[in-house]
């Protein structure tokens, strides 16, 4: 079994949602407790790449590389992942997906690869959950500093990841992103709905 350590995505400027995404409430609860919930069994110990705090969850920053996204986040995720003893592997997931999938990791641990993982479902890359060696630290930097393109999805073609096709139905979870304070509003309802 991979040793594997999580990182939450929660530095975004939010600016479709008008608000913190982290700290929205969902059912009472901000959103990256939600993601906490659900990531937090699934690995050996979590940080968050922003300004919010999470339990005993480290709190990363960007550092040099403030300002560039998502990616700036990752590097400082790899970095402090690769000083925890026996850990070689960061699971990722944005604070905006409340009902990550339960078995995330699961469903990302199945090479032998040193390569980056990822799962689409339906054909559509979910990158902002992804499965990360803490080994392509080096290179994630070396990106961050030269190229022009720094989404996770470019980071990941050129690191040749894995992609993990998996089925809706073998989902523990859904992928449903909060976008929009209509979208936070809509899976409200549907959560109130579902539970009666």
């Amino acid at each position: 079994m991979k040793s594997v350590a999580g990182l939450v995505y929660a530095g975004g400027e939010s600016s479709r949602f008008g608000a913190d995404k982290a700290t929205a409430l969902l059912q009472g609860q901000r959103l990256i407790d939600h993601v906490n919930a659900r990531l937090e069994p699934q690995v050996c110990a979590l940080a968050v790449a922003g300004p919010v705090t999470l339990n005993d969850a480290a709190c990363l920053d960007d550092g040099a590389h403030s300002g560039k996204g998502p990616l700036a986040g990752l590097f400082a995720g790899l970095t402090w992942a690769a000083n925890l003893t026996d850990v070689t592997w960061l699971a990722t997931a944005p604070c905006d997906v409340p009902l990550l999938p339960k078995n995330l990791v699961a469903l990302l641990t199945h090479n032998t690869n040193n390569t980056p993982m990822v799962l689409t479902v339906d054909g559509r890359w979910q990158t902002g959950c992804a499965l990360w060696p803490t080994s392509v630290r080096a290179t994630i930097e070396e990106i961050l500093i030269k190229e022009e393109d720094l989404s996770l999805h470019a980071a990941l073609k050129q690191l040749q990841a894995d992609i993990i096709e998996a089925r809706a139905d073998a989902l523990e979870g859904s992928f449903i992103n909060i976008n929009t304070q209509d979208d936070l509003t809509e899976l409200e309802q549907g959560l109130r709905h579902a539970n009666g």
